[in-house]
């Protein structure tokens, strides 16, 4: 036997049966119950039910048992305090877990979650339960901003460090630094590997200030590569990345940055 609270699904007057919703245990189930159930004990809402009014709004604890044609409510009680002491160790592994979902801040706050508890333990109990959560979450929101303020500062003083050691100003350092993070979790050993992984995920575009229209030649053939990077930068990420330089005989002729381009056009 298992308790469980729930609100009615649906209800089926001229059939007298219907399907009430679970709270702890499968909350996306539902759970059989026939009308006469209910009559017997409650005929008020018998009524309500047969009256077809807001049933949305009307849920009950109940006691699940398991017959041949499925799970369907054995005895039900409008309100904890009605449910009998014989239950007392079920009642008290719900309040458990009610509690528990309090101090869980990494997940959300079900819907129910206020109303079942006052049910359980009263409503002074709710209350230090919900302040002890804002505790809670206050501390998680702090720790989160902590996290994210040293996380900057690294970020900050790596952007830095490639700055003056290549001597680059603080927005192309930014967009390597970032370029960098991207490339370092792929484990590239070789510099063909970092041009292909470029040429195919179109790098280039996504760092204007380091990447642009590099134009190549390999003797008397020429040719123009939207979206690369200058030798200088490029030297920089393999250093960087301590990668391999396996040499071509192409070399760069010209480059012209995305933002040295736009700028043109502007005028």
């Amino acid at each position: 036997m298992t308790i469980d609270f729930g609100s009615i699904n649906n209800y089926h007057a001229d059939r007298g049966f219907g399907f009430v919703g679970r709270t702890f245990s499968n909350p996306n189930g539902k759970v059989f119950f026939h009308i006469k159930k209910i009559k017997k004990k409650h005929p008020e809402l018998a009524q309500k039910l047969d009256n077809s009014e807001a049933l949305e709004t009307v849920n009950f604890w109940y006691e699940i048992e398991t017959t041949e044609k499925g799970e369907q409510v054995s005895k039900l009680w409008l309100n904890a305090d009605n449910i009998p002491q014989s239950y007392t160790h079920e009642l008290c592994g719900l309040i458990q877990t009610v509690e528990s979902i309090w101090k869980n801040v990494d997940s959300p706050k079900p819907s129910w979650l206020d109303l079942v508890t006052i049910e359980l333990v009263g409503v002074d109990r709710r209350h230090e339960l919900s302040f002890e959560r804002d505790n809670l979450e206050s501390q998680l929101r702090a720790a989160e901003e902590e996290r994210c303020r040293e996380a900057e500062a690294l970020r900050e003083n790596e952007i830095t460090r490639i700055a003056n050691k290549h001597r680059l100003e603080k927005t192309k350092a930014d967009e390597l630094h970032q370029l960098l993070t991207e490339m370092r979790p792929l484990g590239f050993t070789h510099s063909k590997q970092l041009s292909k992984y470029i040429v195919r995920y179109e790098l280039g575009y996504k760092y204007p200030n380091i990447s642009g229209i590099v134009i190549m030649e390999d003797g008397s053939t020429e040719w123009e590569f939207p979206g690369g990077f200058p030798p200088d930068i490029y030297k920089i990420i393999c250093r960087e990345l301590g990668l391999d330089n396996q040499r071509t005989n192409a070399r760069v002729k010209r480059f012209d940055s995305w933002t040295d381009i736009y700028s043109a056009n502007q005028k």
